[in-house]
């Protein structure tokens, strides 16, 4: 079980129905309009709630930020894919930025997020909150082998693109994407493996404005692809192509 705080978090976790959440701690002297919708869809899908005072959080291992609601919850686990475009995100440790990404990714419409399997129990909480629950909407894959998993997925029709500088990679203001694209993300440090770029299809940069030898970090970067992959999937939509 994780510990999930936050009304936000919370609400995500309970609407998105993608894990079990075991019982529930409110302030009982909260009784806002947003506080009172979560006591009735707590009840409505049977958990245990459990109403307490403002002092008897401090018995819970949490910080400040809770904002008079936690939760015990399972942990997540793998979800199938739809046919829409994917993430997959790769060397990004922190788990505020990891959530960063997911929120913005999951934002401008990309559902799917490809993560390697490791050991995230320790972490959900920070990224469910961090991503403004995002990470319990989208549907959340974990590889035990990146690159035989994201062959299978190119086998499937998806098209994977990488970040990279250099004379093969075009100017990502000019790339057209292909319907289904699968972006692969790494972190500043360690970035995508070599075995990954040797499979991948096409390779883009991100140009920049001023003469800057420094990387973007991960979530700048996911923000950029994100935002042009939904700007030319809503031009798509609207001219019907």
């Amino acid at each position: 079980m994780i510990l999930v705080e936050g009304a936000i978090s919370l609400k995500a976790c309970i609407q998105s129905n993608k894990r079990r959440i075991d019982k529930v701690y409110i302030d009982s002297s909260k009784k806002t309009k947003d506080f009172n919708y979560l006591r009735r869809i707590i009840k409505e899908n049977n958990i245990e709630l459990n109403e307490i005072s403002r002092e008897e959080f401090s018995s819970f291992p949490i910080g400040k930020t809770h904002g008079g609601i936690i939760g015990y919850a399972e942990e997540r686990k793998s979800d199938d894919f739809d046919e829409g475009d994917i993430f997959f995100i790769d060397g990004i440790e922190d788990p505020f930025n990891l959530g960063y990404i997911i929120r913005t990714v999951y934002a401008f419409g990309i559902n799917n997020i490809l993560l390697p399997k490791r050991d995230y129990s320790y972490m959900e909480a920070q990224i469910i909150k961090s991503s403004a629950g995002a990470f319990e909407m989208a549907n959340i894959r974990y590889c035990e082998d990146s690159e035989a998993d994201i062959k299978k997925l190119m086998e499937e029709g998806y098209t994977t693109y990488a970040l990279k500088r250099g004379e093969d990679a075009t100017d990502i203001f000019d790339e057209v994407f292909k319907d289904k694209a699968l972006f692969m993300l790494g972190g500043e440090k360690r970035g995508i493996s070599k075995g990954l770029m040797e499979i991948c299809d096409r390779f883009i940069y991100i140009p920049y404005g001023n003469e800057f030898r420094n990387s973007l970090s991960g979530a700048a970067a996911a923000d950029v692809c994100a935002t042009l992959l939904f700007r030319q999937r809503r031009h798509d939509r609207i001219t019907g192509k």
